[in-house]
């Protein structure tokens, strides 16, 4: 009898977190009706679709005949943590990146309350790019990124083929006055963050002062006193910060608490991302968001957790 009751007792303590947004932490369901964006997300990647398909016309093929996308298996994630919304990508200035773009746009058509396209296939250094970046937006994708503007330390990103080698290389001023035309930012991944990238990332902030410019992952391996730089000095700089690096990654230098004084200082200038949980899972990236909330007042997280993205898209 006593044992029908225990497991009683813990079935309802089931359904009843359950029902409560499946939160796993006391930190999560404290900001659970808090409207959460992650504009740093991969996840358009790993489809699979039917051999039928022609991969030509995959921009008009419904997600619904694909199977294996990487976002799918993280909605039910996205619900346990309560993020309303994810700035959708998937691979990043290389061939493949023309497809994953695609994914994101069709994940976009079906569920446009979840997600918001960006762009990243498009090679920097042809032509090309420049039809393809106006088409893109004319077909109403949100911004581009993540593109690689600058890359020598990351294993990952420094070979890929479509990358800059610095924010000013090739056709990067022509792109930024199409971002600028079409009032859609975009979002660079720069490494290293200081050095020779971050000066020519300076000049273009300079000279295309009307582009919003999203600096990816901006607090990896970086510091609040290198971001501090950019912030008051340029108008028209923002920074995605991935709170999951710098609470959980062995290879950070700073904690949560080292970044929330900048942050109060700017709160106009941040957003908050998982990058997809890169090196350090999705469970800590989500926390870290999270316990980074509760660092700070309530004004100012509202405002990085939503508010300030939206800013930048409003227009489009």
């Amino acid at each position: 009898m006593k044992q029908k009751l225990f497991f009683s007792i813990a079935l309802l303590i089931l359904i009843s977190c359950s029902k409560d947004n499946n939160i796993v932490d006391p930190i999560v369901g404290k900001y659970k009706d808090l409207k959460v964006i992650d504009v740093h997300n991969h996840d358009a990647s790993g489809c699979k679709y039917k051999s039928s398909i022609d991969y030509s016309k995959i921009l008009h093929t419904p997600v619904s005949d694909a199977s294996g996308c990487k976002y799918k298996s993280s909605i039910d994630i996205w619900d346990t943590y309560s993020i309303e919304q994810i700035v959708l990508f998937g691979d990043i200035s290389e061939p493949s990146a023309v497809t994953t773009d695609n994914i994101a746009w069709n994940a976009y058509k079906e569920n446009p309350s979840r997600f918001i396209p960006f762009f990243a296939g498009f090679n920097i250094k042809d032509s090309s790019c420049l039809k393809i970046v106006a088409e893109n937006f004319e077909k109403g994708f949100f911004g581009i990124g993540e593109f690689v503007a600058a890359s020598s330390n990351s294993p990952i990103t420094s070979n890929l083929p479509w990358k800059g080698d610095h924010p000013m290389d090739g056709y990067f001023p022509q792109v930024y006055e199409l971002c600028a035309k079409y009032k859609a930012p975009i979002l660079l991944h720069i490494d290293p963050p200081f050095g020779y990238p971050i000066d020519k990332l300076k000049e273009a902030l300079i000279k295309f002062p009307n582009t919003n410019f999203i600096f990816g992952h901006a607090n990896a391996y970086n510091s609040p006193a290198n971001i501090e730089t950019l912030l008051k000095n340029y108008d028209n700089i923002y920074i995605d910060f991935f709170a999951g690096f710098t609470k959980y990654n062995p290879g950070s230098s700073n904690s949560l608490e080292d970044y929330v004084p900048l942050i109060n200082k700017y709160p106009d200038k941040f957003m908050v991302s998982t990058d997809s949980g890169y090196d350090v899972g999705y469970d800590n990236a989500y926390k870290a968001i999270y316990e980074l909330f509760d660092l700070l007042g309530d004004d100012v997280v509202e405002k990085i957790a939503h508010k300030n993205f939206e800013a930048l898209i409003r227009n489009k």
